[in-house]
């Protein structure tokens, strides 16, 4: 289910991008018919353990349908991926990837973010 890991220059101009700059969500999550919360990588780094690929902080910003930002978390949300097998370490805990893509959540897309081809 998971792909190799991107090439290291995606993932270096990810981890260099000017720091004002707006980052592409790897989930967003619809609460209301006005609200959405998306999360976004903030910094990736190769992982300090062993078992995992990348230690990565993840961002989370609140819209309105409209387009308006009403809430910027910046706190640092601290996770680490590992792509093959996938699995997402968070808060203490490891996920591992759920048998139907059905039921996608965060952890999965935030695995399928870094650890698969881009294609062209």
């Amino acid at each position: 289910m998971w792909g190799p890991p991107i090439l290291f220059t995606s993932l270096v101009s990810l981890a260099t991008s000017s720091i004002g700059a707006e980052l592409s969500p790897f989930h967003t999550s619809i609460f209301s018919a006005d609200v959405s919360v998306a999360l976004s990588v903030r910094s990736v780094t190769a992982s300090r353990s062993r078992e995992y690929d990348y230690d990565v902080t993840i961002g989370l910003t609140e819209r309105l349908s409209n387009g308006r930002t009403i809430f910027i978390d910046h706190g640092n949300h601290d996770a680490r991926v590992k792509c093959l097998p996938g699995k997402v370490f968070v808060g203490g805990k490891e996920y591992l990837p759920l048998p139907s893509q059905a039921t996608l959540d965060w952890k999965e897309d935030l695995v399928e973010s870094l650890c698969t081809r881009p294609v062209s």
